[in-house]
């Protein structure tokens, strides 16, 4: 019968090879990335590909989910100088704010149908 400190003898000596198979794998997931990247890089050499064309266009948009039910908001104020708008939810935009500061009234902005 093995005794408890065999026991955690093998388990440390499992855990230390868990350990290295980890590393080994990270090392190859590494290699297989830096190889990914050199292919796409030919790729796009070779094809003389742009940014736009592989659909990268610089914005970052969140894409909705079919499940997503929120409605975009149409705005309801807009300064009349810049002619930013705002929606009225969320944080009161700067425009907005210097404008109630200076003694002006918020309906003053409203988007008149």
């Amino acid at each position: 019968m093995l005794k408890f400190d065999d026991l955690q003898q093998k388990i440390n000596e499992a855990e230390a090879h868990v350990s290295e198979l980890r590393k080994q794998m990270d090392v190859e997931r590494k290699s297989e990335r830096a190889q990914a990247i050199a292919s796409a890089k030919e790729i796009i050499k070779n094809h003389d590909l742009t940014a736009t064309e592989l659909g990268f266009s610089g914005k970052t948009t969140v894409k909705r989910t079919s499940g997503d039910k929120r409605n975009s908001v149409a705005p309801k104020y807009q300064d009349p100088e810049s002619e930013k708008t705002w929606t009225g939810r969320g944080k009161t935009p700067a425009w907005l704010s210097n404008q109630i500061a200076s003694g002006r009234e918020k309906q003053d902005f409203l988007i008149q149908p």
